[in-house]
């Protein structure tokens, strides 16, 4: 009996034992909950994986109501929130995270790149350094890290930070791709090729590191190598229209001007066409002289982008070709109502202003410009001529001084000088300008024709005559020195050879005004030279009547025909 009892007590004991072991795993199970929370975790991730974001959401808001110290769980809310844009939620479940383990190297990263989607760079920065401290090699830290300097403008910090990440994992063709675009920023192709090659590979579609290596090719005027990058990108993807873009810039530097304008065409024919492609379409149907056509694709990338200076801009250049400036002028102004700042439509816009003789609003303009363009030489040289214009000589004097300085070899701004220096009574000075222009383009007709005038206005007659003969040698067709070979010889009483220039010159010389104007001179030297008694030859008195008659065939002169009268009644001559 005793036997019994003591063997029903410890099956008793073990029965207890069983239970209590059982009641404890129970509270643990019931406490962590691990494979249903996991379990649902995963579900969310792939559903997130396939698009389905709203499911993941559902299924990851389950996992944290069965599992609320599983960071894991808000980690990847996270990331599902990021996806849907709500950057504010992000930040919460990241957070959520850290508190529940703050050594948690993941949750502090998403944080992290959360904060740089709102424009928060400084706290971004600010938490990967916490990232970075609970788990210093992980690339893909180093990597977001990067990203978040780089749109801060910390660019030298970027480098350092994608360095790093490609040292722990070069095989990530991401990382050197972006650290590319960083260098080609900065001008620093020749690193940021290297850095493209690296890119190219490792990475699963290589278009875009074939498409920035045609871009640092291009920037490098390497036109053959930019040419072959971007063929192969074009290869990989040929609804891509940037490279075509690309290869038909390449085509206009290579002088292929056939090739550049039928690579547009076979873009237009495959690709997805954007502002851009259009907007360089038209550029370069402009640059050809294809104006109507260049119009017709600008106002098509217009229609796209209604704002968009830089097609704004090309409109307006566009009908300043085609002599259409009122339009220019509007296009210009559109610009400058979207970027104030504008140099170049601030340039034109002034330019169209000087050209109709309204001096202040070109000044206006071109001192608007010169505050963020201060060491180009053509705005002192603009300046200078609108004050020369308003008659304020000392003010155009400086900036023809400073324009000079900056470029020497500015032909034109010497010209102009000498000519300032000239209403200004200070011949010899002039004459040293024009000269200096001379000497730098002694090929140019136009810079001798230029020195010839100077000299001519100075009384220098002979070395005038020299230097119109110059400018004739160098283009026959320059009908103004024309002109001014007649004016020398008229000024050296040479009144044959003055009429003799102007008959050999052609049509076009005849019908400028410039030509009656000395026509008239040469009429009313002729009639002093008659009346004081000095001495005309019949043979040239026969050439002066014929000379005037074509005169009057032109123009209705009443010094001509006193000098034609004269002569008549003089020479007693047949009027035929």
């Amino acid at each position: 009996m005793k036997n019994r009892l003591s063997k029903l007590k410890d099956d008793l004991k073990r029965q207890v034992n069983k239970f209590d072991k059982f009641v404890k795993n129970y509270k643990d199970v019931s406490l962590t909950v691990q494979i249903p929370n996991v379990a649902y975790m995963n579900w969310a991730i792939n559903l997130a994986d396939s698009g389905n974001i709203d499911a993941a959401i559902d299924k990851l808001n389950t996992a944290s109501l069965m599992a609320n110290q599983n960071p894991g769980v808000y980690i990847n809310l996270g990331i599902a929130l990021l996806k849907q844009k709500d950057f504010e939620g992000a930040i919460k479940n990241f957070r959520k995270a850290v508190k529940i383990d703050k050594f948690n190297s993941r949750a502090y990263a998403m944080w992290a790149s959360a904060l740089a989607e709102i424009g928060d760079l400084k706290g971004a920065i600010d938490i990967y350094k916490l990232a970075q401290k609970y788990e210093p090699r992980d690339p893909e830290i180093y990597l977001n890290w990067g990203v978040s300097l780089a749109k801060a403008g910390r660019k030298t910090e970027a480098e350092e930070k994608f360095k790093k990440s490609v040292a722990l994992n070069p095989l990530n063709p991401v990382t050197p791709f972006l650290w590319g675009l960083i260098l080609f920023e900065q001008n620093k192709f020749d690193e940021a090729i290297h850095k493209f090659n690296h890119s190219l590979l490792y990475a699963d579609n290589k278009y875009d590191s074939l498409y920035y290596l045609a871009l640092c090719y291009l920037k490098k005027q390497n036109y053959r190598a930019a040419l072959d990058c971007a063929k192969n990108a074009v290869e990989i993807n040929p609804t891509a229209s940037d490279a075509y873009v690309v290869i038909a810039d390449c085509h206009m530097n290579l002088g292929h001007d056939k090739l550049c304008l039928e690579t547009f065409v076979t873009a237009s024919q495959n690709a997805q066409l954007d502002t851009k492609f259009y907007t360089n379409w038209g550029m370069a149907l402009q640059k050809y002289g294809h104006i109507d056509m260049a119009r017709e694709k600008l106002y098509k990338a217009l229609s796209i982008e209604p704002n968009n200076e830089m097609i704004l801009f090309n409109l307006g250049v566009n009908f300043l070709l085609s002599k259409e400036l009122t339009q220019a002028e509007e296009f210009f102004k559109k610009v400058l109502e979207i970027n104030p700042s504008h140099t170049q439509a601030l340039y034109n816009t002034a330019a169209l202003a000087y050209g109709k003789n309204d001096y202040d609003s070109a000044l206006e303009l071109y001192l608007e410009a010169f505050d963020s363009d201060k060491k180009n030489y053509s705005i002192y040289f603009n300046i200078a001529n609108c004050y020369f214009k308003k008659g304020d000589f000392e003010k155009a004097d400086t900036y023809f001084r400073k324009c000079i300085e900056y470029c020497p070899k500015y032909i034109q701004a010497y010209i102009n000088y000498s000519n300032l220096l000239l209403e200004t009574g200070n011949n010899n000075e002039a004459k040293r300008k024009a000269r200096s222009a001379y000497l730098i383009a002694k090929e140019s007709a136009y810079a001798n024709f230029a020195y010839a005038v100077v000299l001519l206005r100075i009384g220098e007659y002979e070395e005038s005559l020299e230097k119109f003969e110059n400018t004739l040698k160098l283009d026959s067709k320059y009908w103004l020195a024309y002109i001014g070979k007649s004016e020398a010889y008229l000024n050296l009483k040479l009144f044959d050879k003055a009429f003799e220039t102007l008959e050999n010159s052609s049509q076009e010389v005849l019908d400028m005004p410039e030509t009656l104007e000395i026509e008239t001179k040469i009429a009313e030297n002729l009639l002093a030279y008659i009346f004081d008694g000095s001495q005309l030859s019949n043979d040239s008195a026969h050439s002066v009547f014929k000379y005037c008659n074509k005169i009057l065939e032109r123009y209705n002169n009443d010094k001509i025909l006193e000098l034609k009268n004269n002569l008549l009644d003089k020479f007693q001559f047949e009027a035929n």
